[in-house]
């Protein structure tokens, strides 16, 4: 066979992924070469430069960040959607002599995909009920991903169950039921829904790694940040604050250590590379956690602005004040003097413990004795029939009355008669005489009605 040169390989790539080519010359090439010849010209071109991440069965699945797809070490298999089933794969060392990589390096790894279609590019998805054994050993595996999250479901990986040395045999058994997600029976029937199971060998790529490629690649620069908080700050229409930037992960509640965002996102807040990374390991979705927008790998950034706060501040220090010009401190903003309720002044609670001296004249003397106490404070709701409470303020009003001067020496026939009560008296006999023995009975005392 005839070698082409790199030169040549490169020349064809580059008419492949150009515009030179019809889409019914892209579907002829994948024809001959045993691809699947329907699609857009995107996925044409995709099966022409990448067949081996096609293989034969004319589909691919998302790529991740965390893994890679070698190749695939066993046929597809379809799973119906009208029964209960299982479908074994056997997977033998010298059947497939790249599986040998697991046992030289341990990034290599044998994974079970699996998906609802046939077509294009795919997300992982196993059926809703469903089991995975390697050679009789039950896989504790997450097959449903996050729920109502399509695309958060893992591809399994299976390589510490396998036994990979020599001709040894090893089964891999998927077991499924009801592999269509609807009420109705019948339409299950018809529906026709089916699932692609297929294992793969992938290169896979650590968190750390993952954290290392993106502090190494483009950031997101500490003047662009000032430069956009001052544009913010000199728009008429926007009313600038100071802001109170967290200096902890949102996910973590730990310390940041490499702060990062989506170049997408508009806050300054920032997320740690680290466990974000490691949320999109155990259930990918790619969402920021503070916006909520798209935030692939690959617009993942370090935060330049954020890290300088963090490489000149404690560690003990949770939280930094960022002023409109992007001048930011460790102190707290300033809080404006609080005032009581009700509109009150501040003034000194010791006033009512006051006591108020009032003249008192007896028999010439002038004694001194006390007039106001400390007053009454009604607890909070417990004044009033409607549950309310005086005014504060009502109760200054009448704090301090002008003190009462009273004249003991007057002649009691100055002052308004007291009217008493009768009182009925013990005459200390057994006995009853009559009204006539009891003269203080006949008449009625001095200013008494009659």
């Amino acid at each position: 066979m005839t070698s082409i040169s790199r030169h040549d390989v490169n020349a064809l790539l580059r008419q492949v992924q150009g515009n030179s080519l019809f889409n019914r010359q892209l579907s002829s090439i994948c024809q001959v070469n045993g691809l699947k010849s329907t699609g857009v010209k995107a996925e044409l071109q995709r099966r022409i430069v990448q067949p081996s991440a096609y293989g034969t069965y004319g589909f691919s699945f998302k790529p991740s960040p965390f893994y890679y797809v070698e190749g695939a070490v066993s046929v597809l298999r379809t799973s119906m959607a009208q029964h209960r089933n299982s479908v074994t794969i056997p997977l033998r060392l010298s059947d497939h002599p790249i599986v040998q990589r697991c046992n030289e390096d341990k990034s290599y790894r044998i994974m079970v995909f699996c998906a609802s279609d046939d077509s294009g590019l795919q997300d992982v998805a196993f059926p809703h009920q469903s089991e995975l054994r390697v050679n009789g050993d039950e896989i504790k595996a997450n097959l449903r991903g996050l729920k109502n999250k399509p695309g958060s479901t893992r591809p399994v990986d299976i390589t510490n169950t396998l036994r990979l040395r020599g001709n040894y045999m090893n089964n891999i058994e998927f077991t499924y039921a009801l592999t269509s997600r609807v009420k109705s029976l019948l339409t299950v029937f018809f529906s026709g829904q089916k699932y692609y199971l297929i294992v793969n060998i992938c290169k896979t790529t650590s968190v750390p790694e993952l954290v290392t490629t993106i502090s190494n690649r483009r950031k997101i620069s500490e003047e662009s940040v000032i430069s956009e908080l001052n544009k913010i700050a000199q728009d008429p229409d926007v009313v600038a604050t100071s802001q109170v930037l967290s200096l902890k992960c949102p996910l973590s509640y730990m310390r940041l250590e490499v702060p990062c965002r989506s170049l997408s996102c508009t806050h300054l807040q920032c997320f740690d590379a680290t466990s974000y990374l490691q949320l999109q390991e155990q259930g990918p979705q790619w969402l920021c956690p503070i916006c909520n927008k798209s935030a692939p790998f690959d617009q993942l950034a370090v935060d330049g602005y954020v890290k300088v706060i963090l490489e000149n501040t404690s560690k003990s220090l949770e939280t930094v004040t960022i002023e409109p010009n992007g001048k930011w401190s460790s102190k707290p903003p300033k809080e404006e003097t609080s005032s009581r309720p009700n509109g009150a002044a501040l003034e000194d609670d010791d006033d009512d413990d006051d006591v108020e001296v009032s003249e008192i004249i007896i028999g010439g003397r002038r004694i001194e004795t006390p007039k106001h106490m400390t007053p009454y404070k009604e607890t909070p709701g417990s004044g009033g029939a409607d549950g309310g409470s005086a005014p504060r303020g009502s109760t200054h009003s009448a704090k301090r009355p002008t003190p009462a001067v009273i004249d003991l020496t007057l002649s009691s026939d100055d002052e308004e008669p007291i009217q008493r009560p009768h009182k009925r008296q013990h005459t200390g006999t057994s006995s009853y005489r009559g009204s006539s023995s009891l003269p203080f009975l006949s008449e009625s005392p001095s200013n008494y009605p009659s």
